[in-house]
């Protein structure tokens, strides 16, 4: 996901996202601790999603 895309997005659809990859990180993070992640590059790209999401949500409820 590209910060652009994030950007694009409606606050409702951020919202959305921003839940979405809660619950694959914390999906992703029991796999890991149960060691049957297989990539764990996985869990590293959907946090750094979620930080993307997060960020541009900041920014706009900063800009209001």
């Amino acid at each position: 996901m590209q910060p652009s895309d994030v950007r694009k997005m409606s606050a409702d659809e951020i919202g959305k996202a921003e839940g979405e990859l809660r619950e694959r990180v914390a999906r992703l993070t029991m796999k890991r601790n149960a060691r049957r992640l297989d990539k764990p590059s996985e869990l590293v790209a959907a946090r750094r999603d979620l930080a993307r999401v997060l960020t541009v949500k900041n920014e706009k409820k900063g800009t209001k």
